[in-house]
This record gives C-alpha cells, structure tokens and sequence, in this order.
C-alpha cells in the first residue's frame, strides 16, 4: 500500500469519523433553544461539561487531519491503529471501549435517527478498511 492510499483511507476514516460526530453533536443539542445559535453551539461544544463525552472522537478526528496534511500517515500499521481506535467508540475491534462514550451513543441512536445512519456509514467504512489491510 502506498502512502498516498494510506493517505486516502485515513481520509475516508476521517471524514465517517466526522459525520458520526455531527450527527452526535446535533442529538445531544436536541431542542435546547439556547443553542440554536451556532457561536452558542460552537462555545458549548468547547466548555460545556454535557459535551466532554465526545472528546476522545474530536481528538482521533484532530489527530488523523493533522497526520492527513503533514503527510505523517505511516504504512498499514498506521492505519490498523487508527481503524481499531476508531472502531473502539463503536464496541468493536478488540479495544476496551468506553463505558459513558457507548451509553451516550445508545442514547443518541434512540433519539435521532441520523446517529443511526453515520454509525452505519462509519461501521461501513472500517469493514471496508479492514478488508483491504
């Protein structure tokens, strides 16, 4: 595998990553009519004590962008570590996952359908990044 295919499957992991974050964030705003505004969003995100449960996914997103564009994407190893990282926040991939990250995730799946279709996506994409290692 080249480093430009790496490259390119760290991006496709990066950009599921960040779809399943969206559809997070907006479950977890839900109707709060304090956050409609998105500066007000954007500090929440920041400070708010109700969002550090996504912090361990902002920071595998912030990670594998900066590895992207400094161009610091390794061989398959790389890769594997990322993809079983990732595949953690979902239960799978041989990780420990996090206890409150999967509550609050099962949580989201019951209140907004569009957690349901970027975990699907995502779960898409490491399957497909595992088969081609």
């Amino acid at each position: 595998m080249g480093e430009n295919d790496a490259a390119a499957r760290a991006a496709e992991l990066s950009n599921a990553l960040k779809g399943f974050h969206r559809a997070l964030i907006r479950a977890e705003i839900g109707d709060d009519p304090k956050l409609r505004n998105p500066y007000t969003q954007l500090f929440a995100l920041i400070g708010d004590p109700r969002f550090a449960w996504m912090s361990g996914l902002s920071d595998l997103i912030t990670r594998i962008d900066h590895a992207i564009a400094e161009g610091e994407i390794g061989g398959p190893g790389a890769l594997a570590a990322l993809h079983d990282e990732a595949a953690a926040f979902l239960g799978e991939g041989g990780r420990e996952a996090d206890a409150q990250f999967r509550l609050r995730h099962l949580m989201a799946l019951q209140k907004e359908p569009e957690v349901g279709l970027a975990t699907g996506v995502l779960r898409k994409t490491l399957a497909k990044l595992r088969e081609k290692e």
